[in-house]
């Protein structure tokens, strides 16, 4: 298991980019460098929205009151791409955690 790292151009502003890591243990991080903006969370706690350019990726960071949320608006093939790595990361983690079970 390895985590999968990809780069996206964003919808708003098609000279910014994001930088998504899924890793196996179900936790993902997002880095716009050039707005210097970073987050980890876990899987659980992202959500997709269709809205009108695209969708919308909505990320809670875990932790304390002070969490914050990072919103990234992607085109609908990129975040169809992330949602292929984010099942795949999840069929994984399931197939390990069984093997260990047993």
């Amino acid at each position: 298991m390895l985590a999968r790292k990809c780069r996206f151009p964003l919808q708003s502003d098609t000279a910014l980019y994001v930088n998504v890591t899924i890793n196996p243990c179900c936790t993902i991080e997002i880095d716009i460098p050039d707005r210097r903006e970073y987050i980890r969370s876990e899987l659980k706690l992202i959500q997709f929205e269709l809205i009108e350019q695209g969708i919308l990726l909505v990320c809670h960071e875990k932790g304390s009151e002070n969490s914050r949320n990072v919103q990234l608006d992607l085109s609908h093939s990129n975040a169809l791409k992330l949602c292929e790595m984010i099942d795949e990361v999840h069929a994984e983690h399931e197939e390990l955690m069984s093997i260990l079970c047993y």
